[in-house]
């Protein structure tokens, strides 16, 4: 029990200093037009799963280009999560990017 601890610890750690964004990286983004850092966000935290077109579906994920949902449902779930998918509020960190990702999704529908 205290190895898995450890372990499940240890992955955490590694995960959260893996999504940390060089100063490099951001003086990048924040060249970037709002569409750009939008796209540049999704590709950093949704796409894996999404797909960058949408429409990948990775472990359930579903298709985000024929999504029907409001920008509240969108952003409810993008905050809280739902299913497999947890909440992404702390990998965004601002609801700027929450909003930035919020359009790049809608401009995968037809």
């Amino acid at each position: 029990m205290v190895l898995k601890v450890w372990f499940l610890t240890i992955s955490l750690v590694a995960f959260l200093f893996a999504c940390q964004e060089s100063p490099k990286h951001q003086d990048e983004f924040s060249q970037q037009t709002p569409a750009e850092q939008g796209a540049s966000l999704y590709s950093m935290h949704c796409a894996q799963c999404h797909g960058e077109d949408g429409k990948l579906g990775a472990s359930g994920a579903k298709d985000l280009s024929a999504s029907k949902l409001s920008d509240a449902e969108m952003v409810k779930i993008i905050k809280q999560g739902k299913g497999a998918m947890p909440s992404m509020k702390a990998l965004l960190e601002t609801n700027q990017n929450i909003n930035l990702v919020l359009s790049h999704i809608k401009g995968l529908r037809p």
